[in-house]
């Protein structure tokens, strides 16, 4: 059987990474130029609104124009309930975690892809494969 040569979803970009890039940060470049070599990149509905809350309006089509290029991936019922469940998972063992963080993981988790982000600490996660952006193409 022959291969399509369609290649599936890399990673998951968390919104510093993002908004590095589009701060024009080379590592950021060097790092979503990696990851585009390895698949699709994506990113959560959920980080479009942390990114555009800090928009300001001279940067809208720039932004716009990067976020069209990457899979955006909905928050749907399984990344919800998978969110949910790390939420109280966390909170069971006397650890408070941001609902934001715990939707973008779970969204990582459901599409079984690396979250490229350099707020580790931010997603304490069993299972989540996590890959810190300033350090990965060291």
């Amino acid at each position: 059987m022959q291969s399509s040569g369609v290649k599936g979803i890399s990673c998951l970009l968390d919104s510093d990474i993002a908004i590095d890039f589009l701060r024009r940060r080379d590592y950021a470049r060097k790092l979503l130029e990696h990851w585009a070599g390895e698949g699709l990149l994506a990113i959560s509905t959920l980080t479009h609104l942390e990114i555009y809350q800090g928009m300001k309006t001279v940067e809208e089509a720039a932004t716009n124009a990067f976020l069209d290029g990457l899979i955006s991936v909905v928050v749907d019922i399984a990344v919800a309930r998978r969110a949910g469940s790390i939420l109280a998972e966390n909170r069971a063992g006397g650890m408070t975690v941001g609902i934001a963080d715990a939707i973008i993981a779970a969204t990582a988790l459901q599409l079984n892809v690396p979250l490229l982000t350099n707020n580790v600490e931010h997603y304490p996660f069993t299972g989540l494969q996590v890959v810190r952006g300033l350090e990965a193409l060291a």
